[in-house]
């Protein structure tokens, strides 16, 4: 099955799925602010490990601009659960476990080679529209600071 990565200006895919304390996550409850959604691959990986650092120590800002975040990952609730405690991290971690990577899939993101989300990140407007995108290869980390950049530039307070 061909997956299609999202294109700016269409209207995202929802999703319902579980965060890491087991709650209820459903994208289209959280309309009205902007949502950056961060797809990674493994929670203890060390590039994943250190992006998620990256936005922990940067996740004030974010919310100061107004925009919420959502990381990503094939993890179950429980191993999200432990990354959180370990690394105090302060925004929502969503649970792509089951249905196996569909929530991937929906965004394009999804490796069935390696079984995993790719590095996709995605910027979503109040309206649910796709404002910006970034795609990396899964040996690279993001820069945090560019998608914050992102997120000021299409959604100036």
């Amino acid at each position: 099955m061909e997956q299609q990565v999202p294109v700016v200006g269409a209207t995202v895919p929802g999703f319902r799925s579980r965060d890491q304390h087991g709650r209820d996550f459903d994208l289209q409850a959280w309309r009205g602010r902007p949502v950056l959604l961060f797809f990674f691959a493994f929670s203890f990986s060390s590039v994943c490990r250190t992006e998620l650092e990256a936005l922990r120590d940067m996740a004030y800002l974010f919310d100061a601009a107004d925009c919420r975040l959502v990381a990503v990952s094939i993890d179950t609730t429980f191993v999200l659960r432990e990354m959180d405690r370990q690394l105090g991290l302060e925004f929502t971690l969503v649970s792509d476990n089951w249905p196996h990577g569909a929530i991937g899939r929906a965004y394009g993101a999804f490796d069935d080679k390696i079984g995993c989300d790719r590095r996709h990140s995605y910027l979503i407007g109040p309206d649910g529209v796709l404002a910006w995108s970034k795609q990396v290869d899964l040996p690279t980390a993001r820069d945090v600071g560019e998608h914050l950049e992102a997120v000021h530039s299409h959604f100036p307070l």
